[in-house]
């Protein structure tokens, strides 16, 4: 060989040794590496206020974990994928996601992760209207008592008060949520929410405004973004009743045009902005 080709070959062979010890540095992710990642992109994705985006990678995250047999993963990124997927709206396909994180959790032995799956279920047949919304419920009840997850528990009672007929029997519910877990914002938020909405059903208007107020801060402390608009909008629309609350009603309103907002809520925005034009506009102590 003559000293210029030898040359060159060698330094070919150094370009090809170096692209190897390169490559095995940085092996490519096996799935479930691959699955955690896009599940942590998710989380920041739905921080970003990005709820398909998140859903988007959640999803990729659960059948990377499936194909590897880590149902445990699969189930906890797909319940994921099924809150994002309900912030984005998409209630149809948030139910089917749900309902295979259940199945998955269950194949992983984690009943109150099963539990909380079947707590979406149900919450996105509620926000649909379609479909039985109290055999998940029940269903996850109980594998949350089994699971020793007072929380989901709590949140399955908050749920079944909601669908009671009558008054007694729903606050009997309420009250067995807040001895379960009345302390976390998780519970604290949907639970003042729905005695709320109780107590204007039997006529209790200042109980109710009290109570909507109330709920607004645990509701954002869990980022349960649509337990915390749905707040915003009935304590606002108490406020838009009270002549001395014009400022209170304004911000209220602006408050919920802001999380309409990150929710891609383009008409419940608008809405809402309006109303706080229309809010701040109106003389103080005027009707």
């Amino acid at each position: 060989m003559i000293p210029g080709a030898r040359a060159g070959a060698l330094a070919l062979a150094a370009a090809a040794g170096l692209a190897a010890a390169c490559s095995h540095a940085e092996p490519r992710p096996g799935a479930e590496q691959l699955a955690e990642r896009q599940r942590m992109a998710g989380e920041t994705a739905r921080r970003y206020d990005d709820p398909r985006t998140a859903a988007s990678l959640y999803g990729r995250a659960s059948r990377n974990a499936a194909a590897v047999d880590r149902p445990h993963l699969a189930a906890d990124a797909a319940c994921r994928e099924g809150i994002a997927l309900l912030s984005a709206g998409d209630l149809a396909r948030a139910e089917r996601t749900f309902a295979d994180a259940a199945l998955l959790a269950r194949d992983a032995g984690d009943p109150a992760l099963a539990a909380r799956a079947l707590l979406g279920v149900a919450r996105a047949r509620r926000l649909s209207g379609a479909g039985d919304v109290a055999a998940p419920l029940r269903e996850a009840a109980g594998l949350a008592r089994e699971g020793k997850d007072r929380t989901a528990e709590a949140l399955a009672e908050v749920g079944l008060g909601a669908l009671a007929s009558a008054a007694a029997e729903a606050r009997e519910r309420y009250a067995t949520a807040e001895r379960l877990a009345g302390n976390e914002p998780a519970v604290a938020g949907p639970l003042r929410l729905n005695r709320a909405r109780l107590d204007e059903r039997e006529g209790r208007a200042a109980e109710a405004r009290a109570g909507y107020r109330a709920a607004i801060a645990p509701l954002s402390t869990a980022d349960d973004r649509l337990g915390l608009l749905a707040a915003l909008r009935a304590a606002a629309r108490h406020a838009d009743g009270d002549p001395a609350a014009a400022a209170e009603a304004a911000d209220l309103h602006r408050r919920a045009a802001l999380v309409a907002d990150g929710l891609g809520r383009a008409e419940v925005t608008a809405a809402e902005r309006r109303a706080a034009d229309a809010a701040a506009a109106r003389p103080t102590g005027a009707p």
